[in-house]
């Protein structure tokens, strides 16, 4: 692709955007060629605990109280080429604060966003997708497929290389010995993370030495502290809040639990898939365009801790097919996340939408 000068790009984010969207905005500030794109970001509230602001990229805070208009005069004085809005909240303010001045997109990384974006949706924003779900969800909810683009996430294997030689598993207070489980962050009713607590306790009874660790911070974290309170084994539990990155808490972990309830964001999957990760997860839509169960991973029903115990025991046990599923899956990741196909892709559409072009263009 030929550029012909950098394309001033604004990001904008607030403190409620997801962790899948705002971990896809930290490896473009970072990544992104500068030559071809100039990325500032703004702001809105406070900056959430897994974006990381790179030396260089231009930042801007926004109070959460100093409303919508302080944001158009900022945008106006920083003569913007597109602006992407990377969460479904942001893109409904910005239809009053920026309609027909420049292209405009919205990053939509949980289906459940999605089936209610036809609320928020206008005329010329773009919205990209990290899956296929989330885009079939806008689609069923009344936005039109040209407004619409799928590009896998990337996932930057060097980091998962460097978090594997640099972790241990004291160093994350961790047992040395046993299986250490991890869940998705953050916990919500449904990602069922609820159920992974359960099946955990039951799996005690046969791993005495086995952990759930349990990331992230979130109302849904709480309901589950206070079930670890009430459980015979809280000592097997490991709420780590935000203390620890994604990619330290893979390189320690043994096996993703994903017993989700309904369609969720899927980029802890991705991730697992690249840091050879084993996946146990509920056969729903979003996990099943990922996971084929025996081929690169393990499913099972949702809502049922007993089925998911039984899953995982099943996965662990069969040790010839769990790493068959993991060397499967880490060949995928291989192919669908790399980090220069993501940036690649993502300069492309952006050029394209500058130049006048559609988002699904090309």
């Amino acid at each position: 692709m030929i550029y012909t000068m950098a394309i001033s790009l604004t990001h904008i984010v607030d403190e409620a955007a997801g962790e899948d969207s705002v971990r896809q905005l930290s490896l473009l500030l970072e990544h992104m060629p500068a030559e071809h794109v100039r990325q500032r970001v703004i702001l809105i509230g406070r900056k959430p605990s897994v974006l990381t602001l790179c030396e260089g990229v231009e930042s801007i805070r926004i109070g959460q109280r100093m409303g919508w208009p302080d944001l158009k005069k900022i945008l106006l004085r920083c003569q913007t080429d597109i602006v992407h809005a990377w969460s479904a909240d942001t893109a409904t303010a910005m239809g009053s604060v920026w309609y027909g001045r420049s292209p405009m997109m919205v990053t939509i990384s949980d289906p459940a966003d999605a089936r209610r974006c036809k609320l928020w949706w206008f005329h010329m924003v773009n919205v990209l997708c990290p899956s296929k779900i989330v885009q079939i969800r806008l689609v069923e909810s009344g936005i039109p497929v040209k407004a619409t683009r799928v590009i896998r996430p990337g996932v930057d294997f060097s980091a998962l290389k460097q978090a594997k030689n640099a972790v241990s598993r004291s160093n994350l207070g961790l047992p040395e010995k046993g299986k250490v489980l991890l869940t998705v962050s953050p916990p919500t009713r449904a990602g069922g993370q609820y159920y992974a607590v359960w099946a955990a306790a039951i799996l005690h009874n046969i791993w005495p030495d086995a952990c759930l660790v349990i990331p992230g911070i979130s109302k849904e974290q709480r309901r589950l502290l206070r079930l670890i309170d009430n459980i015979y084994c809280p000592d097997i539990y490991f709420p780590t809040r935000e203390r620890y990155g994604f990619a330290e808490l893979l390189a320690v972990s043994d096996m993703l639990i994903v017993p989700a309830l309904e369609d969720i964001a899927t980029g802890w999957l991705a991730w697992a898939m690249a840091g050879s990760v084993a996946i146990v997860g509920s056969a729903v839509p979003a996990i099943m365009e990922m996971i084929t169960d025996g081929e690169n991973g393990f499913l099972c029903k949702p809502g049922e801790p007993h089925s998911l115990a039984i899953r995982i025991r099943e996965a662990a046990e069969g040790r010839g097919t769990l790493r068959s599923c993991v060397r499967t899956a880490k060949n995928q990741a291989g192919e669908l996340f790399q980090l220069k196909r993501y940036i690649d892709e993502y300069c492309e559409m952006v050029n394209n939408l500058v130049g006048g072009g559609r988002l699904a263009a090309g």
